[in-house]
């Protein structure tokens, strides 16, 4: 059972047609009424210009609710419905028709009246503000609902080309690069903090450390002697054949140059395990970008 709307107003109800039946619909769950009224609209150009003029008023003959439309806010208007609606519960509770005082400023001169008109001020703005907030809450739900169905859609999407995985590759490759040493892990940053870098430009840095590590190395060897070429051959030849013999004798010296081609070795991998990694989170971070 909803109430009727007829529009003698030049407004657009579109929007607020929604709102009234809503409300209709709240109020008579509270109040239960036995027959719908009709809500009339009306445009009244000399009401509107009177600062106390009427906003609404209710007519128990007919059943109908006239709400005045000249430059109101449609929740104003609501208002006004919400207020009239408990008249109209009061006209069929057969409570609205009392003797007495009903001329202008009735309020204070009918007690009768008062009461009814406390009655319909006080709940109409309870029962409206009940249906506002029970109308905003239902929309956050079915909002959090909807959040919820898109992010789980967005990750079966993502799962499904791959990119959760290379997500989890990068979270692996920074718990690595956080182990490094300081030093490193201020140039990993920055570098990859560059996003205009070339492919090109890519290549040239990775040439340059590769130089660098060749002036390191030959750095190393100068500082093991004078020996010449020749003889470093001939020494690394004699280590060879010794270690397919039986083994490298167990001297200081040679202990010496284990320890430091092992060291030399392990520096090595150092800096290729970091150029791969600058590497692949590069490669991973572009294909997430496009």
């Amino acid at each position: 059972m909803s109430c009727q709307i007829r529009n003698n107003s030049n407004i657009d109800l579109t929007d607020l047609e929604q709102h009234i039946h809503g409300m209709y619909d709240h109020f008579h769950q509270k109040i239960g009424f036995q027959k719908p009224p009709t809500v009339v609209f009306d445009s009244d150009p000399s009401n509107e210009a009177n600062v106390l003029g009427k906003t609404a008023y209710y007519d128990p003959q007919t059943f109908e609710v006239h709400v005045f439309t000249d430059a109101r806010h449609p929740k104003d208007m609501l208002r006004s419905i919400a207020h009239e609606l408990i008249h109209h519960g009061q006209n069929l509770e057969g409570r609205l028709d009392v003797g007495g005082y009903h001329g202008p400023g009735y309020y204070l001169k009918n007690d009768k009246l008062k009461d009814l008109e406390e009655e319909a001020m006080t709940n109409s703005a309870i029962y409206l503000r009940e249906y506002e907030d029970g109308l905003k809450l239902k929309e956050k739900n079915e909002m959090s609902l909807k959040e919820w169905k898109n992010n789980e859609l967005n990750g079966l999407l993502l799962k499904k080309f791959g990119i959760l995985k290379e997500e989890k590759q990068i979270n692996e490759l920074t718990a690595a690069q956080k182990k490094l040493p300081k030093g490193l892990q201020d140039a990993i940053a920055k570098k990859e903090g560059d996003d205009t870098e070339t492919e090109e430009e890519s290549e040239n840095l990775e040439e340059i450390s590769s130089k660098r590590e060749d002036v390191e190395n030959n750095r190393e060897q100068g500082r093991e002697g004078s020996q010449t070429q020749d003889d470093r051959l001939h020494e690394e030849t004699l280590e060879e054949e010794e270690i397919e013999e039986g083994g490298l004798a167990d001297t200081p010296e040679n202990s010496s140059r284990a320890a430091g081609r092992k060291e030399g070795g392990r520096y090595k991998r150092m800096q290729e395990s970091i150029r791969r990694t600058l590497k692949e989170s590069k490669k991973l971070r572009l294909k997430i970008k496009r």
